[in-house]
């Protein structure tokens, strides 16, 4: 009964290939779960957000707490 022989020539390379290639699973799971989890999330909200918003009305609000001082809205007759 003889034993296999170890690796001693291009070790490093085949060590630096196995890791290569769960680096790139790792980080494309990764970077897929990112997207799924926070940034399509983030788009949804700001849709939904926008879906109701009403920026005249923001702009009269602001205005009429004093917060607008550049803005001086039109005068009624």
């Amino acid at each position: 009964m003889s034993l296999e022989k170890p690796q001693l020539r291009g070790l490093h390379m085949s060590q630096i290939k196995k890791n290569l290639v769960g680096m790139l699973i790792v980080s494309f799971s990764a970077a897929f779960a990112f997207k799924v989890m926070v940034v399509d999330k983030r788009k949804q909200r700001y849709a939904d957000f926008y879906k109701t918003y009403d920026a005249e009305k923001q702009l009269k609000i602001m205005n009429d707490a004093g917060l607008m001082q550049s803005y001086l809205p039109s005068q009624k007759k």
